[in-house]
């Protein structure tokens, strides 16, 4: 925030304080190290946000979020104040040339922004090497959201890397599994022999009415079995 006191700017009477010190005009040495700090008070690097919108998405447009930052701005009085909402960041999503996992944001979504240190709206829009967009430094404007952080609850859906295998889970509570004795989906085991297990009824052209199941058919005289028998 200023500083240095004064009005808010907007013809009001609220003034904030600044955050020169007391010790601070004493010396030469002092005075310096105040505009040193007051220099580094506006270099940004990273901040902790909050989706607050998420436009785009899926497999055909990347996302981008619009975030408002986590931690207040403060005078030197202790007076706090929020920041505006930052439009149109980019997200990160797990890719790597034409592959990809889309896992794409939601509103209300908390996690890290990275702020670059130059304005990197002409490189966002031609998506190659170029000027900076203009001579600003360090803006919220030119972030990057990283999600995500500070989950008050477990994922719904989600891949586990364990140290025995990897489970998959949706929100409709399918489950893949894979371990040593072979593959698990919802409780149906492949071995890596191709040896299947099935805890439950299989049943071939179940949509038919000449539909067999493995465990009710019969064989009369022949090794296939007879569809409605």
């Amino acid at each position: 925030m200023s500083s240095g006191a004064g009005g808010s700017g907007d013809g009001s009477s609220e003034a904030f304080a600044g955050q020169l010190g007391l010790p601070d005009p004493g010396s030469d040495v002092n005075a310096h190290d105040f505009q040193i700090r007051q220099r580094q008070s506006g270099m940004r690097t990273m901040i902790p946000v909050k989706i607050v919108a998420v436009h785009g998405g899926g497999v055909d447009k990347e996302p981008t979020v619009d975030v408002q930052p986590l931690i207040k701005q403060m005078d030197g009085s202790g007076k706090t104040q929020s920041h505006g909402i930052v439009y149109g960041i980019p997200a990160s999503r797990n890719r790597a040339g034409n592959s990809a996992i889309i896992n794409d944001p939601r509103v209300g979504d908390m996690g890290m922004m990275s702020v670059a240190d130059r304005d990197i709206s002409s490189a966002k829009s031609s998506m190659q090497e170029s000027n900076p967009g203009s001579f600003r430094r360090h803006s919220l404007s030119d972030g990057i959201y990283h999600g995500n952080l500070f989950n008050k609850e477990p994922p719904k859906q989600y891949i586990h890397f364990k140290d025995d295998g990897v489970d998959i889970t949706d929100v409709n509570k399918n489950m893949i599994s894979t371990s040593k004795d072979g593959i698990s989906l919802n409780g149906v085991v492949i071995d890596r022999d191709g040896n299947v297990k099935a805890p439950g009824e299989m049943t071939a052209k179940s949509k038919g009415g000449s539909s067999v199941t493995v465990s009710g058919h019969k064989h009369p005289s022949t090794d296939k079995p007879t569809p409605g028998t």
